[in-house]
């Protein structure tokens, strides 16, 4: 009875051993993997940041809704200058998929999708205070809205730069003003999680 007892201990260990491999070992070099290439941060972080900035020298402020963060207008052109910001409060980030380069993807594919009378594009990466913007381009006929994405944990904040019919030429007139905009914005955290 005793070797039985013993035979059936030994077994359970050798499958118990067998499972802690199965599901350490690859847990051990996806985290070695991250922390070798840098990911870490990007996919694990969880943390929510608030937005720094001012209103731009000479532009107008405009009322605007709860979801907006700030809305100015430059009086001689009529340019709108907009930002907004979405956060999660999560012990989780639920898509870390949705990086700055790929929520910016994400907008340019949704408007060849959906909005067929649009032209988007990817455009260049902007350095901020404490992170990085990633630009897309989208317009038609009569509009052009350019927007920067920046993701940083769980806090996506959007800046766009945009011109009606007669303002359109006035946004790429405006292009580097608004990068000089997007790199004084800082992003300080505020949420830690335990």
């Amino acid at each position: 009875m005793a070797r039985v007892l013993h035979s059936i201990m030994k077994t359970a260990a050798s499958r118990r051993s067998f499972a802690y491999a199965a599901i350490g070992l690859p847990a051990i070099a996806a985290a070695l993997f991250a922390v070798k290439t840098g990911r870490l941060d990007t996919f694990g972080d969880n943390r929510n940041f608030k937005v720094v900035y001012e209103k731009p020298t000479g532009w107008k402020e405009l009322p605007h809704g709860p979801q907006t963060l700030f809305l100015f207008q430059e009086p001689r052109t009529g340019v709108l200058l907009r930002g907004a910001v979405n956060q999660i409060v999560a012990d989780v980030n639920p898509t870390p998929e949705l990086d700055t380069d790929g929520i910016a993807q994400y907008y340019v594919d949704r408007t060849h999708e959906n909005m067929k009378d649009w032209q988007a594009k990817m455009g260049e990466k902007v350095k901020a205070k404490d992170g990085e913007f990633r630009i897309i381009e989208r317009e038609r006929k009569d509009k052009k809205v350019v927007t920067a994405y920046a993701v940083k944990g769980n806090t996506t904040l959007l800046v766009s730069i945009s011109g009606g019919p007669e303002a359109k030429v006035e946004v790429d007139r405006k292009m580097p003003e608004f990068k000089e905009y997007l790199s004084s914005i800082g992003l300080v955290e505020t949420y830690i999680p335990e």
